[in-house]
């Protein structure tokens, strides 16, 4: 006769045994969480302006600025009138492609912007002490026209360079990648421009 498998009583014990040292292990650690995280809140209360410098990251320091003169139209609309601007430190390139976008971006205070809306500077390039500004066409075909406000909108590009980047001694500027003869039907701008002092005033 087939011998039967005698059944050990003390192998349900063992079961209910592992079961119970189980869940009282999840309930200590669920246990130990807990007062983790009210110590953790309770310090951070009391002690938070003491212990957060600690515990986040050191706060990223300003980049460096250069303080410049941005040249824009004053307010009789008449001659050019400096207006302060921190810009950027980067190379010479970056600076001056910072000073241009603070041009075309228009004055803060009551000057005039001198730079036709929607004009984009497309390229800066320096080449033996010589600023090749690349703009797109819109300076040129919204501009208001008339000599005096295209003579402005050339030197306000022209001085902010030369006037505060010593390394420039000329500009020439460029429209969509081309020498032109005109901005506006008046200045001649096929051949690189040295400052205009004379049109600043104040």
């Amino acid at each position: 006769m087939p011998s039967k498998k005698k059944h050990c009583p003390g192998s349900k014990v063992k079961t209910n045994k592992n079961r119970h040292s189980a869940g009282r292990a999840t309930i200590t650690i669920l246990v130990v969480a807990m007062l983790t995280v009210v110590v953790g809140i309770y310090l951070i209360t009391k002690y938070g302006d003491k212990i957060l410098p600690y515990l986040l990251p050191k706060k990223i320091s300003r980049y460096e600025v250069k303080s410049v003169r941005i040249y824009f139209s004053n307010e009789e609309g008449k001659a050019l009138k400096a207006e302060e601007r921190d810009i950027a430190k980067g190379t010479l390139s970056i600076e001056i492609r910072e000073a241009i976008h603070a041009l075309i971006s228009g004055p803060e205070g009551s000057l005039t912007v001198t730079v036709p809306d929607g004009t984009r500077l497309l390229s800066v390039e320096v080449k033996d002490n010589v600023a090749f500004l690349n703009f797109s066409k819109e300076i040129s075909d919204k501009h208001p026209g008339g000599s005096s406000a295209e003579l402005q909108t050339i030197y306000s590009v022209v001085d902010t360079v030369t006037l505060n980047f010593p390394e420039i001694k000329k500009v020439q500027l460029l429209i969509e990648g081309k020498k032109v003869k005109t901005l506006a039907g008046h200045i001649d701008i096929s051949f690189p421009l040295g400052p205009n002092k004379d049109l600043i005033k104040g």
